[in-house]
C-alpha cells in the first residue's frame, strides 16, 4: 500500500449562487491510492477553518485502514474572519423570525444574523453545481459515497439538508448543531421528513454529535465577539446544545431513520468536538464504526 507523505491540495473557484462573490473550493485527494471508481467524498462546509483538519484526519486514518481512502472537499470564502462569520451565516441558516433575531442581541450582530436564510440556495448549489463539478474533475468519485459534514451553524445546515433533501447525500454528520436557530423551528420540519424518508429506496446514514460540556456555563468570552459574559451565559442556557442534539436524534429515530448514531463526547466542548466528530462520524458514515 503506497502512502503519500505529501498532503494533496487542489483549489478552484465557483460563483456564489446569489451572483455576488464566489466560493473557494479546496480538494484533498486520498493519501492512499484508491483503486477503481466510486471513491467516497467528504464535503465540508466552513472549509476555511475545517477543511485542513478533515483532510489530515482522513490521511492519517486511511493510512492505517481506519476507514477507506476518500476525497475531502472544503467549501470556503477566503475572506477575513469578521466577513467569514457573516458569509457563513447567510449560507448555512434557514430563515429567522424578527423576534428570534432580536433575542440573539450582540451575537446576532457579530455573525450577521440579519443576512441569514440562504440554506436552501446553498444546498441547491452543493447538489446542482458542486457535486457535478467534483464528479467531472475527479471521475473516480462517480458513484462513491457522498458525506456532508457541518459543525455548529454548519451542523444546523447539515440537519436542514437532511430534513429537506434526505436524498442529497448518502450520509450526514450533524456536529454540534445550532438547532436553537429561530427558536428551534427546525423541529417543525420533522413530520415532512418522515414522509420523505419512507419514499427513499436507500435512506441515509446519520451521525449526530455534541460535546458533553457544551451546556456548561462559561467563565469568560473571547475578545472581540461583542458579547458580555452575562449574555453568553444566557445564550448558552437557551441554546440547550446537549439536550437539543439528543432530542433531535430521538426525533429522527421516531421518524423512521434506522442508520443513526448519536454521541455526546464526554470531555469535549463546542470547539474540541469538531475533530472527534470528523473521525467518528466518518467511521460511521463509511461503515467502519466497529
Amino acid at each position: 500500500m503506497q502512502f503519500s507523505v505529501r498532503a494533496s491540495l487542489d483549489q478552484f473557484a465557483l460563483a456564489h449562487p446569489s451572483g455576488d462573490g464566489q466560493f473557494r473550493i479546496s480538494v484533498a485527494a486520498p493519501a492512499v491510492e484508491a483503486p477503481g471508481a466510486e471513491v467516497p467524498i467528504l464535503f465540508v462546509v466552513d472549509g476555511d477553518i475545517l477543511f485542513g483538519m478533515a483532510a489530515e484526519i482522513g490521511r492519517a486514518m486511511s493510512s492505517v485502514a481506519g476507514f477507506p481512502a476518500h476525497y475531502v472537499v472544503g467549501i470556503g470564502y477566503d475572506a477575513a474572519y469578521a466577513d467569514f462569520l457573516k458569509l457563513r451565516t447567510a449560507d448555512l441558516t434557514p430563515p429567522i423570525g424578527a423576534a428570534a433575531l432580536e433575542d440573539l442581541g450582540a451575537l446576532g450582530t457579530a455573525i450577521g444574523g440579519d443576512r441569514g436564510g440562504g440554506a436552501d440556495g446553498f444546498l441547491a448549489f452543493l447538489t446542482a453545481t458542486l457535486q457535478p463539478a467534483i464528479a467531472a474533475r475527479y471521475p473516480q468519485t462517480a458513484g462513491g459515497t457522498s458525506v456532508l459534514f457541518g459543525h455548529s451553524l454548519g451542523g444546523l445546515f447539515a440537519a436542514h439538508a437532511l430534513l429537506t433533501r434526505p436524498d442529497s447525500f448518502a450520509a450526514f454528520i450533524v456536529s454540534s448543531p445550532s438547532l436553537w436557530w429561530d427558536g428551534f423551528s427546525i423541529f417543525r420540519t420533522l413530520p415532512a421528513f418522515g414522509e420523505s424518508l419512507a419514499r427513499l429506496a436507500r435512506p441515509p446514514r446519520v451521525f449526530v454529535d455534541v460535546g458533553a460540556k457544551e451546556q456548561d456555563l462559561p467563565t469568560s468570552v473571547p475578545e472581540g465577539l461583542g458579547v458580555s459574559l452575562e449574555e453568553a451565559r444566557a445564550q448558552i442556557s437557551a441554546a440547550r446544545m446537549v439536550d437539543g442534539a439528543k432530542e433531535f436524534a430521538d426525533a429522527l429515530r421516531a421518524a423512521g431513520l434506522a442508520d443513526l448514531r448519536h454521541i455526546a463526547f464526554a470531555e469535549d466542548d463546542h470547539v474540541s468536538a469538531a475533530p472527534a466528530a470528523i473521525l467518528h462520524g466518518m467511521r460511521f458514515a463509511l461503515g467502519r464504526e466497529r
